[in-house]
C-alpha cells in the first residue's frame, strides 16, 4: 500500500492561497525578530534618557535654589541701600519700607524682616517664623522655619544697614514650595520631593507633598551627597527605579536639603515591549498586513492612472493649474511629466491671451478717450475765451463775476484732465541717459515734496546704499512718476503718518520702494489699480498709476504693489542697472 506524499494539502491549494501563505511565512518572522531587536534597543535608550532627564531636572531645581539666593541677596541690597539712613516716625516705624515691601511681595517674596541689633522687629511681612535666631551678619543661605505649625524651607539673604543711627538688618526670603518648583510640577509623570537634612546628616522630614508619597533616601545616596557630591543617581547605584537626587547647601556648604525627582507609576510603557501578548499582537498585525498587501499593490498601480484621469477632467473643465504627481514607475512618471508640461504651456498661453486681450481693451479705450479729448478741446477753448471776454468788457455784479470765476476754474480743471489723458494715450518720447536713481530722482523728488509733507505733519526718510544706483532713464519722467507715488502716499497716511523711500540693489536690478502706514489699497481695487480711470479719490482722474506703469514699461521696468506688514501700502519700482563697460 502506497503512502500519501507529505504536504498533499499544499499541492491541492490554488495559486492565490499559496502566495498568501508564502507571503505570511516570509514576512511575519522577520517582523517579529526586527520588533524584538528594536524593542530592546529602544527600551535601553529610553531608560538611559529618562535617567538623564530626571537627573537634569533635579540639578535644575537645585540650581534654581542657588540662583534664588543670589536674587534675594541682590533684592535685599537694593532695598537696604534705598532705606539706609531713614529715620523712625513717631510710631517707631520706618516710613519708606512699606513701598519696597509691596514691591518685594509683588515679585514673589514671602518673608521680610527689618530688625535691630537686639532682635527688635521694626517691620515684617509673612506669618512664618525662623527656627533659628535672626542672623546678625550679611549672608545668603537656606533657612528653615514654621508656617502655621508646618515646617518650611526657604532661600533668603540678610543685609546690614543703619536705621536712625543704629545698626539694623534686613532679611528677605522666598519659600521653597510647590509654587517655587512650579515648572517640574506641571509634568504629570514627575514626582518631586524636598527633604530636610539635619545637622547630624539625617533626613528629618519631607517638606513637599509629592505625588508619589513619602519615602526614605538610600544610605548610599545620602552618604554620597554628604561627601560633597551635587547629584546622585540611583541607576548608577544599581537600584531598580529611576530616581535622581540633588543637594541643597547653606552658606557654609553644609547639606541642608535634598531635591528628589522620580517618575510616578509602576512601570513605563516601553518596559512591556518584551511580553508575549505584544508579540502575538504583532504576529496578527503582520498577517493582516500580508493579506492586505495585494490590495495595496493594486491600489498603488491604479493610483497614477486615477490621478491622470482627474487631471484630464480638470483641464477639460478649464483648470490649467492642475498638476498630477510624478510617481508610479518610469513609464507613469514620463507620462505625468509630459502632462504637467502640457498644462503649464496651456496655462502660460491662456495668461498671455488674457494679457493681450486686456492690453487691446486699454488701447481701444485710450484711442476713444483721445478722440473725445480732441473734440472737447475746441469748444472748451471757445468757452474759456468767451468767459474771459465777458468779464473784461462787462461790468458784472459781484455775484455774477464770482460765477464767471467758477466757470473759468472748471474749464482749467477740464483742460488739465484732457492734457493728462492725451499724455497717457500718447506719452512723450523718453530721453534716456545714464542717471543715478537716488541722486537725480529719489532725493530731488523728496526735497520737492518736503515742505508739503512737513505742513501735513508727515515724517519721511530715504534709505539708500552708498553705491550709486545707475539706470538708463529719463530723469524728468521718472521724477514725475515718483512724485505721483509720494503724493498718493501722503494723501493716504494723512496728518501724522510716515513715508519711507527704500532703494536696494540686487541681481542686476535696482528697486525703489515707497512705503506708507496708511490704510492700504482696498482689496477690490488691487487687481485694477493700474487701469486708467480707476481711482478711490473723490476728485481723482484715475490716470496717475496708469501713467506711472506706462513710464516704467518704456524704461524696461515694472511697478508692483504689496501690503505693508503694519497695514500700509508698498509700491516697488524695478529698473535694470547700467552695466559698467569699463570693468
Amino acid at each position: 500500500m502506497s503512502q500519501a506524499p507529505p504536504f498533499r494539502w499544499w499541492a491541492r491549494l490554488a495559486l492565490r492561497p499559496k502566495l498568501a501563505l508564502a507571503f505570511l511565512a516570509v514576512s511575519v518572522p522577520p517582523v517579529l525578530i526586527a520588533s524584538f531587536i528594536a524593542a530592546q534597543s529602544i527600551s535601553a535608550a529610553f531608560e538611559h534618557n529618562v535617567a538623564q532627564w530626571i537627573g537634569e531636572i533635579a540639578m535644575f531645581m537645585a540650581n534654581e535654589a542657588v540662583e534664588a539666593q543670589e536674587e534675594a541677596q541682590h533684592a535685599t541690597s537694593i532695598v537696604a541701600a534705598a532705606i539706609a539712613g531713614a529715620k523712625l516716625d513717631p510710631n517707631g516705624e520706618v516710613g519708606p519700607i512699606e513701598t519696597f515691601a509691596d514691591l518685594l511681595t509683588s515679585v514673589g517674596y514671602d518673608y521680610m524682616r527689618l530688625y535691630d541689633a537686639d532682635g527688635r522687629i521694626l517691620f515684617s511681612i509673612g506669618d512664618l517664623e525662623l527656627t533659628q535666631p535672626l542672623p546678625r551678619e550679611a549672608m545668603s543661605s537656606i533657612f528653615f522655619g514654621q508656617d502655621h505649625d508646618e515646617p518650611v524651607m526657604m532661600v533668603g539673604a540678610v543685609q546690614e544697614l543703619r536705621i536712625a543711627g543704629a545698626d539694623s538688618f534686613l532679611f528677605v526670603g522666598n519659600l521653597l514650595d510647590e509654587k517655587f518648583f512650579n515648572a517640574p510640577e506641571t509634568i504629570r509623570s514627575l514626582d518631586v520631593h524636598l527633604l530636610e537634612v539635619s545637622a547630624d546628616g539625617r533626613v528629618v522630614r519631607d517638606l513637599t507633598r509629592g505625588r508619589g508619597g513619602a519615602f526614605t533616601v538610600p544610605p548610599t545616596v545620602l552618604a554620597h551627597l554628604l561627601d560633597g557630591a551635587e547629584t546622585a543617581d540611583q541607576n548608577g547605584l544599581r537600584v531598580k527605579s529611576a530616581v535622581a537626587y540633588a543637594a541643597l547647601r547653606d552658606n557654609r556648604h553644609r547639606l541642608v536639603g535634598i531635591v528628589v525627582c522620580r517618575l510616578n507609576g509602576t512601570s513605563a510603557t516601553f518596559e512591556r515591549l518584551g511580553t508575549w501578548w505584544l508579540f502575538l499582537a504583532l504576529a496578527g498585525v503582520a498577517g493582516l498586513l500580508s493579506l492586505l498587501a495585494g490590495i495595496g499593490l493594486s491600489q498603488r498601480l491604479s493610483e497614477p492612472l486615477r490621478q491622470l484621469m482627474l487631471g484630464l477632467r480638470s483641464v477639460a473643465a478649464g483648470d490649467y493649474h492642475m498638476r498630477i504627481p510624478e510617481v508610479g514607475g518610469r513609464e507613469m512618471e514620463e507620462l505625468a511629466v509630459g502632462f504637467n508640461a502640457m498644462t503649464a504651456q496651456l496655462e502660460a498661453l491662456r495668461t498671455l491671451e488674457a494679457e493681450m486681450r486686456h492690453r487691446a481693451q486699454l488701447a481701444t479705450l485710450g484711442e476713444a478717450a483721445a478722440v473725445i479729448a480732441h473734440e472737447i478741446r475746441n469748444p472748451l477753448g471757445i468757452i474759456k475765451t468767451s468767459t474771459e471776454l465777458v468779464r473784461r468788457k462787462s461790468a458784472l455784479a459781484p455775484g455774477n463775476d464770482r460765477l464767471m470765476v467758477f466757470v473759468l476754474e472748471e474749464v482749467n480743471r477740464i483742460e488739465r484732465l484732457v492734457a493728462e489723458l492725451l499724455d497717457y494715450v500718447h506719452p512723450a518720447h523718453c530721453q534716456r541717459r545714464p542717471i543715478d536713481l537716488v541722486g537725480e530722482v529719489a532725493q530731488p523728488a523728496l526735497d520737492f515734496t518736503a515742505p508739503e509733507l512737513k505742513r501735513r505733519g508727515i515724517t519721511y526718510a530715504l534709505l539708500a546704499p552708498a553705491a550709486p544706483a545707475m539706470v538708463m532713464g529719463d530723469p524728468d519722467r521718472l521724477h514725475q512718476s515718483l512724485l505721483n507715488l509720494i503724493l498718493n502716499a501722503a494723501d493716504a497716511v494723512g496728518e501724522g503718518g510716515h513715508i519711507i523711500l527704500r532703494v536696494t540693489l540686487s541681481g542686476g536690478m535696482v528697486s525703489l520702494e515707497v512705503e506708507d502706514n496708511g490704510p492700504g489699497v482696498p482689496p477690490d481695487m488691487v487687481a485694477r489699480m493700474f487701469d486708467p480711470f480707476v481711482t478711490s479719490k473723490a476728485n481723482g482722474t484715475g490716470l496717475g498709476l496708469a501713467k506711472v506703469q506706462v513710464t516704467l514699461e518704456a524704461h524696461d521696468g515694472s511697478i508692483e504693489y504689496r501690503r505693508a506688514p503694519e497695514g500700509g501700502a508698498i509700491f516697488r519700482i524695478r529698473l535694470p542697472l547700467v552695466r559698467d563697460k569699463e570693468g
